[in-house]
């Protein structure tokens, strides 16, 4: 039967291949991961090409053409965004060749996760599927904003100045998706890892009910077995979230440098778009149309990629809740199961989930609003400064 999800992944798999941000092989029927000759070289030649192609994209000013009556400070903040960009990809793309050993056996324990729960492939279904439209679409909205602005101007040397800067956003967008889906994965476990404490603790309240005190200690030792093998699942689960985060921590924050510099530049650009009369509230214009369609897809996909971080951290808040009922049972109930009850709630407390980056912060809900807090605070001095010293034609 054809399975949407993972037929996107697939070809986001190949995606990756193409432009060098994968640097080893995956079989996409079973999951596993190696290191290849065949894949090292092409990655390699990949990447070289790419950024060896930037000092074209610098020498041809593309800046002037793509800006339309750009200032001096149009010009700073479009260098420094795409310095920003050019120096994170750059980093973040040599992080995945010295890590590249432990990428793979992450990969491989995510398989073997996998393999124990298949069900959820199909929790994370809607995910996958949400995510590679939406990061798609911006993609290609913004491809083709690009190409609309040029064409008129467009020749050869252009187009050869233009391909790196769309390669090098298809590769933020590819490692933005590829944290994604790891983290992605994750809650499908956690999903299902809640589904049968639900089920263990409902099952718990029903064997108060039941007096009969054969079969009490029979079902209190399945359900004590089925609760310490759940514990162990959830610390092998959370192993691997505190080993993806390491191994992704450089990447992480350097996605984080270029969302912040890339909101801030677009918050000003699109107050200079009106300010100079690039834009105006005329929506029935199809260029007018196309960035109204492009803000939306990219806001959309930068909450679909950023959110999942929230999820995974409130689908383990729930895991922490549904084992701390176990002192509302009532009195009487088989030693063993208390025990494994009490076991796997002292793992929780001694190990809370962190997602953080680098031992600098972590990714939560509060750090998430601290961030636009910035984002709006620079995002006005770049206006205030436009308005005091750039007047408009």
């Amino acid at each position: 039967m054809f399975d949407p999800a993972k037929f996107l992944i697939r070809l986001n798999y190949l995606y990756g291949r193409f432009i060098g941000v994968i640097n080893f092989e995956i079989d996409m029927e079973t999951g596993k991961a190696w290191i290849s000759r065949k894949a090292t070289i092409y990655a390699a030649i990949a990447n070289t090409l790419i950024f060896g192609m930037v000092p074209l994209l610098i020498n041809s000013q593309i800046w002037k053409v793509l800006l339309v009556n750009a200032n001096r400070l149009h010009e700073y903040v479009f260098l420094v965004m795409m310095c920003m960009r050019i120096s994170c990809v750059f980093v973040t793309i040599l992080s995945r060749w010295w890590q590249r050993q432990r990428i793979v056996d992450l990969l491989c324990s995510h398989y073997r996760l996998t393999v124990k729960q298949p069900q959820v492939m199909r929790l994370t279904r809607n995910g996958v599927i949400s995510k590679v439209i939406s990061g798609t679409l911006t993609e290609g909205i913004h491809m083709a904003l690009g190409l609309y602005g040029l064409h008129d101007k467009l020749t050869p040397i252009m187009a050869l100045s233009v391909f790196p800067l769309y390669v090098l956003i298809g590769l933020l967008n590819f490692i933005l998706a590829q944290f994604y889906f790891a983290l992605l994965n994750v809650h499908g476990h956690y999903l299902l890892i809640n589904q049968d404490l639900r089920s263990i603790v409902a099952e718990t309240h029903l064997l108060e009910l039941d007096h009969s005190r054969m079969f009490s200690q029979v079902k209190s030792f399945a359900l004590a077995t089925r609760l310490n093998s759940l514990a162990r699942f959830q610390s092998q689960l959370q192993s691997l979230i505190e080993r993806m985060t390491k191994i992704f921590g450089l990447q992480t924050l350097c996605m984080c440098i270029i969302f912040t510099v890339t909101m801030i530049s677009g918050v000003y650009y699109t107050f200079s778009a009106f300010k100079y009369g690039i834009l105006n509230i005329n929506w029935s214009s199809w260029y007018n149309l196309l960035v109204l369609c492009g803000v939306i897809s990219y806001i959309a996909d930068s909450y679909i990629t950023h959110s999942i971080t929230s999820y995974v951290k409130d689908k383990h808040a729930e895991t922490v809740e549904l084992v701390a009922q176990y002192p509302t049972f009532a009195h009487g109930l088989d030693e063993r199961l208390v025990i494994a009850f009490e076991s796997f709630q002292m793992q929780l407390i001694r190990n809370p989930l962190k997602l953080s980056v680098m031992g600098l912060y972590n990714m939560d809900r509060r750090n998430v609003i601290a961030m636009f807090g910035s984002l709006i605070s620079y995002s006005l001095i770049l206006i205030q400064y436009d308005i005091k010293y750039y007047k408009s034609n």
